[in-house]
């Protein structure tokens, strides 16, 4: 797999500059930009027809992608807007909102 600089705009076009690859059909498509040039035949319908496991085949198409923006360089970790992991961000979510819930009464007083 191998994103070009038409397959990254492409992408980027569709979906931004963060796909998000846990949806199996986005996931077909930008993987399909990234087959293109050397896969033709690999088209988002065929990859959907596959069915590869879904998340090493997401960390695959990540880490493509990665090598395409920055070569063998470390990716440079931005100090103020660090994505959390979206579980997490989820999690934390329910949480608080269960948290502020008022408690009512499962007996009521007579």
């Amino acid at each position: 797999m191998r994103f070009t600089w038409a397959a990254l705009a492409e992408v980027e076009a569709m979906y931004g500059d963060n796909p998000n690859l846990f949806n199996a059909e986005i996931l077909s498509r930008v993987a399909a930009a990234g087959l293109r040039a050397f896969h033709p035949e690999m088209t988002p319908e065929a990859i959907m027809e596959l069915s590869p496991p879904l998340i090493p085949f997401a960390k695959e198409v990540q880490q493509a992608m990665q090598w395409a923006y920055f070569g063998k360089e470390a990716i440079p970790e931005a100090k103020e807007n660090v994505k959390k992991n979206l579980l997490m961000a989820w999690l934390s979510r329910l949480i608080k909102r269960l948290c502020k819930r008022e408690s009512v009464p499962l007996i009521s007083g007579t």
